[in-house]
């Protein structure tokens, strides 16, 4: 029996869906004990997906600001006349004003599914653990209202700056012109948010696969680094 699950003989309280997500902030074993019983992870990720959807729709008008600002840029590179620029840009634009926030969603949902298959690989498959898709997706969905709770906190002073450019990392102190950096993009992922969800994470996965999280993080932790990397890499080529 693994050191964060329940001790020998003790079934797992089963828990309503408010005091799982308080918990997993406070205390994700007992959280992760529930979900291991009885994963529940359709109504809350619908929450976090409502959630995303009212919040991209409220910053749409930032990230078309953004985009307009990079598409322009590119085009002019490209050499097209300035008013190729506007016909194009303003053909984008109509489409991203309705497609932000549902492409969010989606981008969401669809990361949500592989990461539970990729927690449940390494659990099962390389760490010897015993859980099931299900579980994984609670570990996944609870586990993000992490990440969630941090991108809230943001929300004001995306708002207020006019950026989405916003973050609480090792990023900060670099300068603005590096932004497009790998160095840049691959900092920006080191913040307290992204920390605690690694360890929250772990926790999960240990409960629910029965494994020690001794065992568990280090190897959540490389993958997580690995994914960081790869997705600064892909960012500083592409100049996303």
């Amino acid at each position: 029996m693994n050191n964060v699950t329940q001790s020998e003989g003790t079934v797992a309280k089963d828990m309503g869906l408010l005091a799982r997500i308080i918990n997993v902030f406070v205390s994700p074993a007992s959280t992760f004990r529930a979900v291991r019983e009885k994963p529940k992870w359709a109504v809350p990720l619908v929450i976090t997906l409502l959630i995303m959807l009212g919040v991209m729709i409220v910053l749409t008008p930032i990230v078309m600001e953004e985009g307009r600002d990079a598409m322009e840029e590119k085009m002019a590179e490209q050499g097209l006349s300035d008013e190729q620029i506007d016909n194009a840009v303003q053909t984008a634009q109509k489409v991203q004003k309705f497609a932000v926030g549902p492409s969010t969603v989606v981008m969401t949902l669809v990361v949500t599914f592989i990461v539970a298959a990729v927690w449940l690989f390494l659990s099962n498959t390389i760490l010897g653990g015993n859980a099931n898709y299900k579980q994984m997706l609670g570990v996944v969905v609870y586990s993000g209202f992490i990440g969630l709770l941090g991108f809230l906190i943001k929300l004001p002073i995306m708002w207020s700056q006019r950026t989405m450019n916003v973050h609480f990392s090792l990023a900060t102190f670099m300068s603005d012109a590096s932004k497009d950096s790998f160095l840049y993009k691959l900092l920006a992922n080191v913040e307290l948010f992204n920390i605690w969800t690694i360890a929250v994470v772990s926790i999960g996965i240990a409960v629910v696969a029965d494994l020690k999280s001794k065992s568990v993080w280090p190897w959540v932790l490389i993958v997580t680094i690995l994914y960081w990397v790869a997705a600064a890499g892909l960012g500083s080529v592409l100049g996303q």
